[in-house]
Order: C-alpha cells, then sequence, then structure tokens
C-alpha cells in the first residue's frame, strides 16, 4: 500500500464519483478505478459500494476514510518537520503559478521580498491550475497563484485580483482588423482552450459567456499550457478566450482585442496548505497583501519590513 493508494480512496470517498475524483486527481477514470480495487485487495474488505449509477461507503469505507486522513495528513506533517529540521540555511519556498502571476503578481511582490528576505532561497514552478493544486497537497509547492476553484479542505485561498476576459486571435486572423470582438463574431469559430481539468474557473467563464449570448463555437484543440495554446492560435489553429494578462505577452503572429460583449471577470487566487507552519510562507502572503493592499485573513505577528508605523 502507498500514499497514492490512500489519496486516490479519500478523493473518490469525498467526490462519491469517479469521474469527479478523476478529474480531481488528473488521471485516467480506468487507472483511478484500477487502483481502488488494488486498496480494496489488500486491505481484504469492500471499502466502497459502487453500481454504474452510484458510489457509496461502506461501513468500512467510512472506517478507513478516517484514517487514511490521518495518515496522509501525518505524512505531510512529516515532511515539513524535516524541512524544517534542515534548519533555516536549507529553508527553499516554492512558489508555483499560472503564467498571470509573471505579469501581474511578481513585478509587484518580489522586490518586496528581495528586500524583505534576501537570504530566502525561492523556487518558481510554471504549472496549470489542476497541477498546482496537486501540488500544495502534495508539498511540491508551498504557495500557489491559480484560479478557483479549490477542490481539498487541506487548502485555503485569499482572492489576489481579478482580470476581463480577452480574444486571443491570430494576428493574420480577419477578426484582427476590429477594435473589440463581440460574441457574434466568434461564432462558428474554432475554440482553442486551456484542457478543462487544467483551467479551473476559466473553463466555465468561457462555457457562460458562450451560452448567455447563444453563441456555438467549433470545437478546437485542447492545450495543457498557455505556451501551447499560442502556438495553436498562432498556427491558425482557432481563437481563444483568455484573461487579459496575455495582451502583455509578446507572441509571434498572435493579438488580443477586448471583448465588447464582457465575460465574467477572471479571479486570480493565492493558495497555501492550511497546516502549513512555515515562517518564510506566512512572510510572503504578508508581502502579497501589502503589494495588493489586502486585508489578511489570518493571524499576522509581524507588519512586512518597511512597512511599520505607515
Amino acid at each position: 500500500m502507498e500514499l497514492r493508494h490512500l489519496r486516490y480512496f479519500v478523493a473518490v470517498a469525498e467526490e462519491l464519483n469517479f469521474t469527479r475524483a478523476a478529474e480531481r486527481l488528473h488521471t485516467a477514470q480506468p487507472s483511478l478505478s484500477q487502483q481502488i480495487r488494488d486498496l480494496e485487495d489488500e486491505v481484504g474488505v469492500a471499502l466502497l459500494s459502487r453500481n454504474k449509477r452510484h458510489v457509496a461507503l461502506t461501513e468500512a469505507g467510512r472506517v478507513f476514510l478516517d484514517e487514511a486522513r490521518l495518515v496522509l495528513a501525518q505524512a505531510q506533517r512529516a515532511c515539513q518537520l524535516a524541512r524544517q529540521a534542515a534548519g533555516p540555511a536549507q529553508a527553499t519556498l516554492k512558489v508555483g503559478f499560472v503564467p498571470a502571476a509573471e505579469v501581474k503578481i511578481f513585478p509587484r511582490v518580489l522586490p518586496l521580498m528581495r528586500a524583505g528576505m534576501p537570504a530566502l532561497a525561492m523556487t518558481f514552478h510554471n504549472l496549470p491550475t489542476g497541477a498546482l493544486e496537486e501540488g500544495l497537497l502534495e508539498g511540491s509547492i508551498d504557495i500557489a497563484f491559480m484560479r478557483p476553484p479549490l477542490h481539498d479542505e487541506r487548502l485555503t485561498s485569499e482572492a489576489v485580483l481579478e482580470e476581463r476576459m480577452v480574444a486571443v486571435l491570430p494576428a493574420d486572423h480577419a477578426l484582427a482588423a476590429r477594435p473589440a470582438i463581440t460574441a457574434a463574431d466568434l461564432a462558428g469559430e474554432n475554440l482553442v482552450r486551456i484542457n478543462p481539468r487544467q483551467a479551473g474557473v476559466l473553463h466555465g467563464i468561457t462555457q457562460d459567456w458562450l451560452a448567455d449570448h447563444g453563441i456555438a463555437m467549433r470545437s478546437g484543440q485542447d492545450a495543457d499550457n498557455v505556451l501551447t495554446l499560442l502556438t495553436l492560435v498562432s498556427m491558425g489553429g482557432g481563437v481563444a478566450l483568455l484573461p487579459d494578462y496575455a495582451s502583455e505577452l509578446v507572441f509571434r503572429n498572435v493579438t488580443t482585442r477586448p471583448l465588447a460583449d464582457p465575460a465574467a471577470p477572471a479571479p486570480l487566487i493565492m493558495a497555501w496548505r492550511r497546516a502549513d507552519p512555515s515562517e518564510a510562507a506566512t512572510t510572503f502572503r504578508n508581502f502579497v497583501r501589502a503589494a495588493f493592499r489586502l486585508a489578511s485573513q489570518e493571524p499576522q505577528t509581524e507588519e512586512p519590513p518597511g512597512r511599520q508605523g505607515r
């Protein structure tokens, strides 16, 4: 039995749906089903009662769920304590992010961090939203700038900012000559999108906007990341809808236009583990709050350097 078996079981037990659990775990449903069967074989009892339409915990499954959560929490704590025991000189803050953070957040926050904590080592990981949530849970990411929603109660978040949605077009597309794009302009166009499993709330914003205006776009290609999406657009693969950070990216043969019929804004959140005791992570969050004038949602023992008395 491995920790991944426990993570998979907890996800199914909380979702009570194999399809949703597979999406949450970013794995294929047949693989997930096999992992659960392997776990039940090892435990020696049925943990789930399931048929084609219904999934429920057995009595044994309810008991196992409580213990599995404790084991996962203890494993996470063991990793944290081991990192802390290595001493401050070994501390590294692992920051995950979707591309919007490079444009909208880091230019305002990182100068504060360099001035206030110059000795802190930081690593940066550009990942889609779905992978960032998984990284937070596994401990490979300490703080993530990502799209909501979160799917696990062990994580918490604060809203940092909202972005307008824009149309992303090949520079030689006929619509690129227009100052703004209406929903009707996109009828029948190929829609290039980030894979819905990785896109967070962006997928729903796009679908709702099209539905609200009664517009049908043809299904185009899905991409796992923004770089691939922009490449597909540049090659004439279709049109995409992205938050307006895309307007500040320089990419060959790609341009953006505002939407004449505005879509719902795209939120960008800062997420972390509720149980993370890291002083560096707490200080980093406080710098983000200072940069964006956010109200803290957790106890704050010390103001970021340079802001006392203001």
